[in-house]
């Protein structure tokens, strides 16, 4: 499913490689969804704001969760600036882009996953409750996003290291290309949280 979307190898691929395209990152945030609502100005607008950020931030392979803060916080806090309303979902999604190996992707499908199997799997029951998403309704509310954004970032990624070796043992027995594992479980718990769809 994952080989599926094609134009996620591109942003990833043209924010790594360069030359930067704001005509892509514009066509791929309308394929997300993410400008349900945005007039043509602002969606110009906060291109532009996220390209900015891109070339501001060198990619490396390997980030830290104290990075994955500071650069979520850094994107979040710039798209609000640029257009008041709540881009929880669509800063992750556009550090995915940046960091595809480490950064989780926040959706309300995966959220839902999270917090009914946060009551049943000891793995997660540790973390703080997953709760309802904040709204972003002014700048103080930035830091509880945030927060929220890190826990539900951490309970994935623990998944992904539990399942590891399961994820690497069916990538050889099918000769699976695809790279990221972090997107596999995100996919997974998009599956689980989504009742809409049959499999």
């Amino acid at each position: 499913m994952q080989r599926g979307i094609f134009r996620d190898p591109q942003m990833v691929e043209m924010l790594r490689d360069g030359p930067h395209d704001p005509n892509l990152v514009r066509s791929w945030m309308r394929d997300y969804g993410l400008f349900q609502g945005i007039t043509n100005p602002d969606r110009t607008a906060i291109v532009a704001r996220f390209m900015r950020f891109a070339a501001a931030h060198q990619r490396v392979g390997d980030i830290t969760e104290d990075d994955i803060r500071r650069l979520y916080t850094e994107l979040l806090t710039a798209l609000h600036q640029t257009v008041r309303r709540s881009w929880v979902s669509a800063a992750s999604k556009l550090l995915w882009c940046l960091y595809p190996s480490t950064v989780v992707i926040y959706d309300a499908f995966v959220h839902r996953a999270l917090a009914v199997m946060q009551c049943i799997d000891d793995e997660l029951a540790g973390f703080p409750r997953i709760g309802a998403s904040p709204s972003i309704d002014g700048e103080g509310d930035i830091e509880a996003a945030v927060g929220h954004y890190m826990n539900y970032h951490a309970m994935v990624r623990r998944l992904q290291t539990l399942h590891s070796k399961l994820l690497q043992d069916l990538r050889t027995r099918h000769c699976e290309a695809y790279p990221y594992d972090v997107r596999i479980i995100d996919k997974l718990l998009w599956m689980i949280g989504n009742f809409r769809e049959a499999y």
